[in-house]
């Protein structure tokens, strides 16, 4: 439970640091925003606007694949607070229980399911 609470905290602070970074058509996991306002906005654009088609594209994999050192890197372009990167780190390197048993620590790749 406690982990919770700090991960929805420090959701929250990435929230306020990057929320200024997102155009105003980007919908996911935004406040405010869901899939049902994407679909609404979609429509309203499809049958009043200047488009007439939609292209669906989806990164197969995108979030298992992540270089944690890299994303490292891109926070600490924003973020001056190395005990908040420490922590960010350690999310990034818990491990994962497989059904075997065993632990993996991965090298890539974000926790999912996570509040963060």
């Amino acid at each position: 439970m406690a982990d919770k609470v700090v991960q929805r905290a420090a959701a929250d602070i990435l929230e306020v640091i990057y929320e200024q970074d997102f155009l105003p058509n980007s919908y996911g996991y935004r406040p405010n925003r869901g899939p049902q306002m994407a679909v609404r906005d979609l429509t309203r654009e499809l049958q009043l606007g200047r488009y007439n088609y939609v292209v669906e594209a989806d990164i197969r994999g995108y979030f298992d694949n992540i270089d944690h050192e890299r994303l490292i890197k891109m926070l600490e372009q924003r973020i001056d607070d190395q005990a908040f990167i420490r922590l960010i780190r350690k999310w990034l390197n818990a491990g994962i229980f497989e059904r075997d048993g065993r632990i993996l620590h991965p090298i890539t790749g974000t926790p999912q399911g996570g509040l963060c």
